[in-house]
């Protein structure tokens, strides 16, 4: 049975290979696969290959959704409802979907944190950086469009947040405002827009930078640690400086992060599921509303500063970050000889935590070593009840929650 198998596989082989040359392209695959790769190489590189995982994972699940969904407003929920409730195996496909965003979004950022800290993107690899950075930013549209497919609560209000930032951009933003909702408020033609928009023209925006990125990376191949005023490493100085072929030590490594991640996603699904709030309502504003995590730090930070300052600040934050191989030319890539870059970056990250940290847990309440806080809308905690005071009132709110599961 294997012989029979093998020459039928055989045969199917050399019958396309007679007709398309196939050889050429498995020659082609093989040759680029066990080129040698940097030593320095390690689990970190994996986060550029978990993020294509991700995006396929996207693309698969969106399509399952597209059979059902209806792209309404007075649709739109009850398809998303009939979804998780009788589709089979709906609401896992949405979950999918969902989480994947979020993982697609959080691997894109640690990939371009890993970037910066081996300074990948100098010297001759801007180009590669420069793709990067727009694939981040179309993914965070990716994730801004399809966040308000599901028109229920939590969609409609954070959506109309992320627009209003949006239309304080000095002098477009009246414009900016129009074209995203193409009105005055959210409505049927807001929804009908993104879901063009994150059906039809992103997903052709990611693919063709995913394959100038991926081009960018074949042609230049993975940057070493020295000095750009080095020339590049031939094949026979990587290997002598430690330098493995990329299958199978990176490609195994790759593999076991993506399983990881992975495995991961399943238990986030499992056990803390994406919930679907009630149907949209816009006279009816729910309390603590705010915009998706990776919204966080810019909508924390534009509290504390007047909004065109604010965006004018955020654009030119972005702009640098996009073109930072030309604001940093200093040929050195190794971390402990950019002491000024590593700082900075550090210090920019730090700041973006922060700053997600302040937004999430603004406008709450907490108790804190037996005190009753609320956090404003700046982060600041003001005391509100006394240690015996905030336990009647956990207490009061345990309560509540048991009532509400009955």
């Amino acid at each position: 049975m294997r012989k029979m198998i093998k020459r039928l596989a055989g045969g199917i082989y050399d019958w396309l290979d007679n007709r398309v040359e196939v050889s050429v392209l498995v020659d082609f695959a093989h040759k680029q696969l066990t080129k040698l790769a940097p030593g320095h190489l390690n689990w970190l590189f994996s986060f550029g290959t978990v993020t294509l995982v991700f995006f396929a994972c996207q693309f698969v699940s969106g399509l399952l959704l597209m059979i059902y969904y209806e792209a309404s407003a007075d649709s739109a929920y009850e398809s998303v409802k009939f979804i998780m409730e009788q589709v089979r195996f709906g609401w896992l496909i949405r979950q999918v979907h969902a989480y994947s965003a979020h993982f697609m979004i959080a691997f894109l950022c640690l990939h371009a944190i890993r970037v910066f800290f081996h300074g990948g993107y100098k010297k001759p690899r801007e180009m590669t950086w420069l793709f990067g950075f727009a694939l981040l930013v179309v993914a965070i549209s990716f994730a801004f469009t399809g966040y308000l497919l599901p028109w229920d609560q939590l969609s409609f209000w954070g959506t109309t947040i992320g627009t209003e930032i949006a239309g304080t951009t000095p002098v477009i933003g009246k414009y900016l405002l129009i074209v995203l909702r193409g009105g005055e408020t959210i409505s049927d033609v807001t929804l009908t827009r993104f879901y063009a928009a994150h059906v039809v023209v992103l997903p052709w925006v990611f693919a063709m930078l995913v394959g100038m990125h991926l081009f960018l990376i074949y042609y230049k191949g993975l940057s070493t640690l020295d000095r750009t005023d080095v020339p590049e490493k031939t094949p026979e100085e990587l290997k002598k400086t430690g330098g493995k072929p990329f299958y199978p030590e990176h490609v195994l490594k790759a593999a076991i992060v993506v399983l990881l991640v992975l495995a991961f996603m399943v238990l986030m699904i499992i056990y803390s599921p994406i919930p679907l709030s009630d149907r949209a309502d816009p006279f009816n504003t729910p309390d603590g509303i705010k915009p998706a995590w990776y919204f966080l730090p810019m909508y924390q930070a534009l509290k504390y500063m007047p909004k065109m300052i604010g965006i004018i600040g955020l654009g030119l934050v972005i702009l640098a970050l996009w073109l930072l191989p030309f604001l940093d030319r200093t040929p050195e890539r190794q971390i402990s000889r950019r002491p000024l870059a590593m700082s900075l970056g550090i210090l920019f990250i730090v700041a973006n935590l922060i700053l997600a940290l302040l937004g999430k847990i603004g406008e709450t309440e907490h108790t804190i070593w037996g005190t009753r806080y609320h956090i404003d809308t700046y982060g600041y905690p003001h005391v509100i009840a006394s240690p015996a005071e905030a336990l009647i009132i956990e207490d009061a709110d345990l309560a509540d929650e048991t009532e509400d599961g009955e």
